[in-house]
């Protein structure tokens, strides 16, 4: 009977464990709703946009609002959306009324510039013959409302711009869009993985190097997405009027995911700190960095 009652104990603790780490690093869903663009009353054809573009050579600088982009900025914000890593996309395979569940977002977007810059000089050379250099620019810019799927409230309301550049010697004015967007959805994934991080603890201190740690290990594996390359600060933690206050005195980054809680992190800087806190006792507190 004590043998059963023992045994029991450890799996409810053991239980108890993986919930409270399953919890902490929750996934949820997230759902591209309405998009809208702020100038409709500007499209024309992608014939005519370029055409304006390549006129504005010789004179100097000239813009137009690439319209023709639309389908492709909504792309970009799903493939923002889709790189988080708590949120799960909602490719449309779910209705928007199965995943009203609290946590869960929704997001509306507004496009307020899809820009096609170009800008160029030109010269003569030793043959007289007239030479252009010419750089094209690209813009994007959204507004994202994400509201929560089950109460309506709305959780944030952030604004990104993505932007690129490109020689004409070995691209195009779409060449400098495409990286506009790229850069938009890097922008969108980044703030997202801000908004709702990856949380863990230093469970055990790794390899040291005189009076500096060089590894760690944390209690984040394979469960609850840990993976390779992934970068992570280290906090001290204290209590404060009763009130959490946390400061970095490090950085990590996961070199081997161990098991589905377990992890191997190479300390990148804020060695000395961090071995003197664990062999002070402190608690440590791990949580995922954006980029």
């Amino acid at each position: 009977m004590r043998f059963f009652l023992v045994t029991l104990a450890a799996v409810l603790c053991c239980s108890m464990t993986v919930f409270a780490q399953t919890d902490r690093n929750r996934t949820y869903r997230i759902t591209l709703n309405n998009v809208q663009y702020a100038h409709h009353n500007e499209k024309m054809s992608a014939g005519d946009a370029v055409g304006k573009i390549l006129g504005g050579v010789l004179t100097g600088q000239t813009s137009v609002q690439a319209t023709k982009y639309e389908d492709d900025v909504k792309s970009a914000i799903i493939k923002g959306l889709s790189g988080a890593y708590r949120f799960r996309y909602n490719d449309g395979l779910l209705k928007l009324d199965d995943v009203v569940e609290e946590g869960n977002l929704v997001v509306d977007a507004i496009i307020t510039n899809i820009m096609a810059n170009s800008s160029g000089r030109s010269w003569k050379d030793k043959d007289d013959k007239t030479q252009v250099s010419t750089t094209y620019t690209g813009v994007a810019e959204v507004i994202l409302t994400l509201k929560d799927a089950k109460t309506g409230e709305i959780m944030a309301n952030p604004s990104f711009k993505g932007q690129g550049m490109s020689g004409s010697s070995y691209s195009t004015s779409d060449k400098a869009i495409q990286d506009a967007l790229n850069g938009l959805s890097s922008r969108i994934t980044v703030w997202l993985n801000n908004y709702c991080p990856l949380r863990a603890n230093i469970i055990e201190g790794g390899a040291t190097k005189k009076d500096k740690q060089k590894e760690v290990y944390i209690d984040l594996g394979s469960s609850e997405g840990a993976f390779v390359g992934l970068h992570m600060g280290v906090y001290e933690v204290k209590s404060i009027a009763g009130r959490e206050a946390k400061s970095q005195i490090g950085k990590l980054k996961v070199e081997a995911v161990e098991g589905d809680d377990i992890s191997r992190c190479k300390v990148q800087s804020g060695g000395k700190e961090i071995k003197a806190a664990i062999g002070a006792g402190q608690q440590l507190k791990v949580i995922s960095l954006g980029k």
